[in-house]
């Protein structure tokens, strides 16, 4: 039988990767494994973040996900409460600068860092119908890709035979440029 292909793994994996490749220190939390039939008796930790970045005198924790779909669920699912509390926290930090990287596979393969403040007031504006100034549609469920290329910042990339490798060091120097002050 084939295994499954875990695309927000394979992701994880390339950042990884391209960090590394950068000489950008990476450090990815480790997900806890529990069988089904221990689940229901035994608490698991929560994880803060899916990684930590660390370059220039900034860290970055980093909350990783990808999808096929043009738009990013507000579902449990798919963000967790605990990883939106936890982005926030770290913003009361100086030199730390938390978000999401969202990955959107398809039609082709774009990635945007979302600082948690702007995806928090968009998700407040989305969910209240408020008024606002996007200039894409916004969704009372979801952040799609337009709002995405509004109020992030895009990693571009470029496909290797088989996996994607991302300018992580433009990234993050774009970032400090952007929320150094905050």
């Amino acid at each position: 039988m084939a295994k499954k292909t875990n695309y927000g793994k394979e992701f994880e994996s390339s950042v990884e990767e391209s960090c590394t490749e950068q000489s950008i220190f990476y450090f990815r939390v480790r997900d806890v494994f529990l069988p089904p039939d221990l689940r229901a008796r035994v608490r698991v930790p929560q994880n803060r973040y899916d990684c930590l970045i660390y370059h220039k005198g900034y860290l970055f924790p980093v909350e990783m996900k990808s999808t096929k779909a043009k738009s990013i669920s507000f579902s449990e699912s798919m963000i967790k409460a605990n990883q939106i509390k936890n982005l926030n926290e770290a913003t009361r930090f100086s030199n730390v600068i938390p978000g999401f990287l969202f990955n959107f596979r398809e039609p082709e393969n774009r990635t945007f860092f979302i600082h948690i403040s702007e995806f928090l007031k968009y998700k407040n504006i989305a969910e209240n119908e408020l008024e606002n100034t996007y200039e894409s549609r916004v969704n009372k469920s979801s952040i799609p890709i337009g709002i995405c290329e509004e109020i992030g910042t895009e990693l571009s990339g470029i496909k290797k035979k088989v996996k994607y490798r991302y300018w992580v060091g433009k990234l993050i120097d774009e970032l400090i440029g952007r929320f150094n002050n905050e």
